[in-house]
């Protein structure tokens, strides 16, 4: 995981402690969070998140962007786990609110009083068309439908059927880990002002596509233990599962997936043309946008309690994911497997070790029994 550009050590921005302490008091008034919600926010440290990847952000601009990450992962929660999943006539209503939220035609739009969420994502909106070039508007309304298309398409999707292949999988997930958005606010505090013909142009598209995916396997690769504790199927890890690998086999195959995305990440740029000097300073700080992104979300995995309570240094120390037997394949669940793998991809071994079973994290709400170690380079 740790490697390539991803291999150095991250930035902050020194703005963070002061914007975070601001912006999750005004969300917890915002939504009106009990103590138990706003504990669980406050351990998941979204703020965090929008600080690695906005780490050289003005404080004004950083809290319009650790306000739109702290609305983003509740908005989210609702389809994984809340009032929206399996709701398709919810979702249309949601997201044609946000749809008029952003209309050219409305743009301040009424007061959403009665609908906490959308009055937060409202603000973001006002902020952002305020301080950003046509283009860059266009940009953020039109990567935000991209997510909401995404998380409707989700709704419907049923990850575990067998005829829905890796393409298609990988297709919809592109769009609900969120990312295309945060290019969008990159642009809105870089100050860019990128025309549509550079944004669309096949190499940028090219590397767009590859940065939200290496995005899903991180995140596929770090969430399973939590999603599925909730029996949530939308992750690679059951996809692969449903498809007749053990959960080593399919921590096996995300590695070399996540391999080849970091080759095309290169033969992307290599690709690129030059655009002149002006435009071409705006293209790589774009670039290095989609880079801090996917930076952001990996070092933020493991900081955070969000998915592996407080085995996430254990985790990143040693590759190994203890997962209860329960959730895995009964030819897994009858030996609890330790693969040995370097911290390099390229030099993964096949030998197999028997390991001891170890009980479950009680802090994640785990059976209290038997589990598999699993070790892998994902």
């Amino acid at each position: 995981m740790f490697v390539s550009f991803l291999a150095q050590e991250p930035q902050i921005n020194l703005y963070y402690e002061k914007v975070k302490a601001e912006a999750d008091t005004w969300m917890a008034e915002q939504c009106q969070y009990d103590e138990k919600r706003y504990k669980q926010h406050i351990k998941a440290d979204f703020c965090c998140f929008a600080s690695i990847w906005a780490r050289d952000a003005g404080p004004e601009e950083l809290r319009t962007i650790c306000d739109w990450a702290n609305w983003v992962f509740d908005f989210d929660d609702m389809f994984d786990e809340g009032c929206f999943q399996n709701n398709r006539e919810q979702v249309l209503s949601r997201v044609a609110a946000l749809k008029e939220v952003m209309s050219t035609e409305c743009p301040t739009a009424t007061s959403n009083k009665g609908d906490p969420l959308l009055e937060v994502f409202k603000t973001v909106w006002d902020r952002v068309a305020e301080r950003s070039s046509k283009g860059t508007r266009r940009h953020f309304v039109q990567a935000m439908l991209d997510y909401t298309e995404g998380v409707f398409g989700q709704v419907d999707a049923v990850y575990s059927n067998p005829h829905l292949d890796e393409q298609r999988y990988l297709a919809i997930r592109r769009k609900t880990i969120g990312a295309a958005p945060c290019y969008a606010l990159n642009e809105y505090y870089h100050g860019l002002d990128l025309p549509d013909a550079i944004i669309e142009h096949p190499s940028i598209q090219w590397l767009d596509r590859i940065s939200r995916e290496i995005m899903v396997i991180h995140n596929d690769a770090v969430s399973y233990l939590k999603e599925s504790a909730q029996g949530h199927d939308q992750n690679l890890v059951t996809f692969y599962r449903a498809r007749g690998m053990t959960t080593q086999e399919a921590y096996d195959q995300m590695a070399g997936l996540l391999q080849s995305r970091h080759r095309d990440w290169f033969l992307a740029q290599a690709d690129l043309p030059l655009w002149g000097e002006t435009m071409d300073r705006q293209v790589q700080k774009y670039i290095r946008g989609m880079e801090n992104v996917v930076t952001s979300n990996l070092n933020w995995s493991f900081r955070s309690k969000r998915y592996l309570g407080e085995q996430a240094e254990e985790v990143r120390r040693t590759r190994i994911l203890r997962i209860p037997s329960d959730r895995l394949a009964n030819k897994d669940s009858t030996m609890s497997l330790q693969r040995e793998l370097s911290s390099s991809l390229s030099s993964k071994t096949d030998e197999f070790r028997i390991g001891n079973i170890e009980t479950a994290l009680t802090d994640m709400k785990l059976p209290a029994h038997g589990d598999v170690a699993l070790q892998s380079e994902v």
